[in-house]
């Protein structure tokens, strides 16, 4: 019997939660819910919530996992990090190759190839600290590359 108490208890109280989050709807959100193009406000929480369901499975999934297979993960991810910075080094090559037909005065031309030259730098580091298992070192490595890219974009996007 307190075997059944403590599975029921908890859904009365996720069933509870759902349903108060759908009732603090207003009518009138529920009404333009209907007639706008936009999803309605319990659509967008019932999605959330799947997606936090999805990554507490897959948290529960890591605890069981075995070294072997935390490796093949670890690898797959490696691997996707290498080829996303190979990409990354040949775009930035592109950049610089676009520099002749943006009509940039010399001042110009010398930032952007600057910025392009940096995301070139960025992205090799990165495709090293994935080749020498350096994860730790990585998000710094990728807020340093987005950093760039903003100034970049600020710059220059109108070109």
């Amino acid at each position: 019997m307190s075997n059944l108490m403590n599975r029921i208890v908890p859904a009365i109280l996720v069933v509870n939660f759902i349903c108060s989050c759908s009732a603090s709807l207003s009518q009138d959100e529920f009404k333009d819910s209907r007639t706008s193009d936009r999803p309605a406000l319990h659509a967008i929480q019932d999605q959330e919530l799947r997606e936090l369901m999805d990554r507490m499975n897959g948290l529960m999934l890591e605890r069981f996992m075995t070294e072997h297979e935390m490796d093949v993960v670890r690898g797959k991810y490696t691997r996707q990090i290498i080829a996303t910075a190979i990409t990354l080094q040949n775009t930035a090559g592109h950049l610089v190759n676009k520099i002749p037909h943006l009509n940039l005065t010399t001042d110009e031309e010398n930032a952007f190839r600057g910025l392009a030259d940096k995301l070139s730098q960025y992205a090799t580091l990165l495709k090293t600290q994935a080749e020498h298992d350096a994860f730790n070192a990585i998000p710094a490595t990728l807020h340093e590359m987005k950093s760039t890219c903003a100034a970049c974009h600020t710059l220059f996007r109108q070109f």
